[in-house]
């Protein structure tokens, strides 16, 4: 039987600190018995670190790496575009530049990948301790975002692409508009509308490390409201999120809310209402802020972001 070819793609701009790791971890990474790993494209746009230098030098390592270049940093969603043009796999694995897949993460996502399956997501979590309120109010919001997203896939409703790790099958999408901000929100939505399935992987995870400042939560917060909010335009609708819940199900996401803060001691409520009146401020700034979207498409890196 002929095994299924699968290709990671990873979009990077000015990713030196993590760039080197990362392929080498999904070069460790396995895959299902009838799945083969056809190759790993980066395509940097406009780094002008020493990201290329990094990739040239473990693309000598390992065959199935491959360097494309963009002059000009445009977007991740014409990276994306590229990475939809140029991969030959039957199934592309999407992984954030920034991120540390735990070992087994990138089977257990291609194994989910059934014949009705036209997208799956892995966990992410924050990898910052709870010492700090920003560490807590990181982890905390990704909690309640993995929630939402279990709770629907397994009612069969899920429309969201989220997360730092994601799997799609090659050619139902062909191309993202350029101006798009979230490409994971647009993504989802678009195969739903083809009729497609998206599963959410809980024991597939992607680590990262959240904004480190209230202001680089909330300017990391306010980007992903104004993407939400501009995909809710063009399709008439919203993804999956607690977000776009808050005021189309209110009760749903109040019950999402309550069950993640019952896992925390009392101790921590002080912590959550912090986390949850900066998420307020970044849903109010995104509001105000819509018409102005086209500046947030290539938004300025949260450099806290990346030692990870």
């Amino acid at each position: 039987m002929q095994r299924l070819k699968v290709s990671i793609g990873i979009c990077a701009h000015n990713e030196e600190s993590n760039i080197g790791n990362l392929l080498r971890n999904i070069g460790k990474q396995s895959l299902p018995s009838s799945s083969g790993l056809e190759e790993i494209i980066v395509v940097s746009s406009g780094s002008t670190d020493r990201t290329d230098e990094i990739v040239d030098q473990i693309a000598k390592e390992d065959k199935r790496i491959k360097l494309i270049t963009e002059k000009e940093r445009t977007g991740k969603s014409q990276a994306l575009n590229i990475l939809f043009g140029k991969t030959n796999g039957e199934i592309l694995v999407v992984v954030s530049a920034d991120t540390k897949p735990l070992q087994g993460s990138l089977k257990r996502l291609v194994e989910l990948m059934k014949p009705n399956i036209g997208g799956a997501c892995a966990r992410t979590l924050p990898i910052n301790e709870k010492s700090t309120i920003m560490e807590f109010c990181n982890l905390f919001l990704w909690k309640v975002h993995n929630r939402v997203l279990n709770e629907e896939s397994e009612k069969g409703t899920l429309s969201h692409l989220g997360g730092d790790m994601w799997a799609i099958k090659k050619g139902i999408v062909h191309h993202i508009p350029e101006d798009v901000i979230n490409d994971d929100a647009y993504l989802g939505i678009a195969l739903k509308k083809r009729g497609w399935q998206i599963k959410f992987v809980p024991n597939a995870k992607a680590f990262i490390k959240g904004p480190a400042t209230p202001v680089e939560f909330i300017h990391q917060r306010e980007r992903i409201v104004i993407g939400h909010k501009q995909v809710e335009e063009i399709f008439g609708f919203g993804s999956s999120t607690i977000g776009a819940f808050a005021l189309k199900k209110p009760l749903f996401s109040l019950k999402m809310l309550v069950a993640e803060v019952r896992t925390n001691g009392i101790s921590d409520y002080p912590k959550i209402f912090v986390g949850l009146f900066l998420e307020m401020v970044a849903q109010t700034l995104g509001r105000i802020n819509f018409r102005k979207r086209s500046r947030y498409l290539k938004w300025k890196q949260i450099r806290s972001t990346k030692a990870i």
